[in-house]
């Protein structure tokens, strides 16, 4: 492509509204009457969404061509705009996920908010913007190019070109708190108008904060002057209701998401989704709708409520959790229908908690362990218990496997030699990839690991006593291990959400 085929060296080398309509692939007459029209609200729809936290949200969507207009020279600016690491918003490959992850397990985490982030990049900053070294088209340009993308003297939250260009103006406050993040060897990121600190060393300098008390609980913070003095050199304001400083003995919070370990979602968000799941369910969807997200809402509003929730959630804790599997289920049960992926999460709930497979030569031993296990309530896949007179085999199997916590092959001569017994156990070591630690193998006596499963011979495993008398001090302690790994495994998941 020449150099004057790029639509950044058309719009440098433009003059008129119809060399901008060229530069951006637009028809000039079109464009001409957009940008006479801009302002007066005839392209914009107005109405408000709920914020999470609370109040709402003013939404300005651009309509017909002031939406193509943005849309092009969104694509335009984004060619040309080049991120650093520490923007996590709008970014491609970032999210508030991404973001959160960056601060995980840090000593404090101070949270700042920018103050009327769009509304405050106004008309003139905008144009001041077009006309600066970075972009360099002239006077006239700027000011079509500026009339464009503000409405009511303000970047509108909606249009396709307020979050790059917001983005690239809060550059100068960005590279003002890097150095001061760089300086105390802090962790810096902003999403959008949410900027976050961190650091794993205990002590918070004096140079990002002056004080806060109390030292528990609802705080009064005091920013340094270096902070306030960057936010005002770059024309930003400080939200003074959203400063906030946690520690690690307190719910840190970055981007909506609990960063003490793992950044995960909150729990009262998964108990709310379960509570809303149990109302739909027992008192229907159309009514679930008018409590939970609107008087006038109907039951495809509330569906599209919950399906959110859950993409949310999966996002942030994966395909294969445990918890996502469960609220599927509960939606599937309370009435959700047609979403794929939630069906096919709902089918992953587990079931069991162990596993045993064995051959049938075994089988009298491997019933010991399954009787003592269940003695201790552990849910357990056993053969002759687990398989009906006309279920399918082969179906019924693959059903265990994948719905079972933890998988324990009894390993012996006749096990490595069954068929079905070797099409279980490399089924657990192809899902052991993403679960390490699920396979508990307990070997018999004589049996060599490293020769029959090298991919195995890595993996501490229990070996059954040669002799009678020593198996019920071995049953006994052998199923006391596994009951603490289950109750352990469902603690995780508790601390997760």
């Amino acid at each position: 492509m020449s150099v004057f085929d790029d639509p950044i060296t058309k719009l440098r080398i433009a003059h008129s509204v119809q060399d901008v309509a060229l530069a951006l692939n637009l028809d000039p007459a079109k464009l001409f009457y957009v940008i006479q029209n801009s302002e007066n609200g005839s392209y914009y729809k107005k109405f408000e969404i709920p914020k999470k936290s609370g109040g709402v949200r003013q939404i300005s969507r651009p309509l017909r061509g002031l939406a193509l207009a943005q849309d092009r020279l969104a694509a335009v600016l984004a060619a040309h705009y080049k991120p650093k690491s520490f923007v996590k918003g709008y970014i491609k490959g970032e999210s508030f996920h991404t973001n959160a992850k960056y601060h995980e397990r840090q000593k404090w985490v101070l949270n700042l908010d920018i103050k009327d982030f769009f509304p405050s990049i106004n008309f003139g900053r905008v144009r001041g913007l077009f006309i600066s070294r970075m972009f360099g088209f002239n006077e006239r340009v700027a000011t079509i190019l500026a009339r464009i993308v503000t409405f009511e003297n303000g970047l509108p939250q909606g249009a396709s070109t307020s979050p790059i260009i917001a983005n690239i103006i809060a550059h100068n406050l960005d590279k003002q708190l890097i150095v001061l993040a760089a300086k105390e060897r802090l962790r810096y990121t902003r999403y959008a108008d949410d900027i976050t600190f961190s650091s794993s060393q205990k002590t918070v300098p004096s140079a990002l904060i002056k004080l806060w008390e109390p030292e528990k609980g609802d705080r009064k913070i005091t920013l340094s002057s270096a902070v306030y003095d960057a936010f005002r050199q770059s024309n930003f304001e400080i939200n003074e209701g959203k400063i906030r400083i946690q520690f690690p003995y307190e719910r840190q919070e970055v981007t909506g998401l609990i960063v003490n370990k793992k950044a995960n979602v909150w729990r009262r968000d998964i108990s709310n989704l379960r509570m809303k799941l149990h109302a739909a369910r027992k008192h229907g969807a159309e009514n679930a709708a008018k409590l939970f997200v609107g008087e006038s809402a109907n039951a495809e509003q509330f569906w599209q409520h919950i399906t959110g929730w859950l993409a949310y959630i999966r996002q942030i804790r994966g395909n294969d959790d445990p918890v996502v599997a469960k609220l599927c289920k509960q939606a599937i049960l309370a009435g959700l229908k047609g979403t794929n992926w939630i069906r096919r999460s709902a089918d992953m709930v587990r079931e069991f908690d162990v596993f045993l497979s064995h051959a049938s030569e075994d089988k009298e031993k491997a019933r010991k362990l399954k009787d003592k296990l269940e003695e201790k309530e552990v849910r357990v896949f056993f053969d002759e218990n687990s398989i009906s007179w006309g279920d399918s085999i082969v179906e019924k199997i693959n059903n265990g496997l994948l719905k079972s916590l933890y998988f324990a092959p009894v390993l012996s001569e006749t096990f490595a030699k069954k068929g079905w017994t070797n099409k279980e156990l490399n089924s657990a070591i192809q899902s052991n990839i993403g679960r390490k630690g699920r396979i508990l193998p307990i070997v018999m006596p004589g049996f060599s690991v490293a020769e029959n499963y090298p991919l195995l011979n890595e993996t501490l495993y229990r070996s059954w006593p040669a002799e009678e008398h020593e198996e019920g001090d071995f049953l006994e302690e052998i199923s006391d291990q596994i009951l603490l790994k289950i109750h352990k495994s469902h603690q995780d998941k508790t601390d997760l959400g």
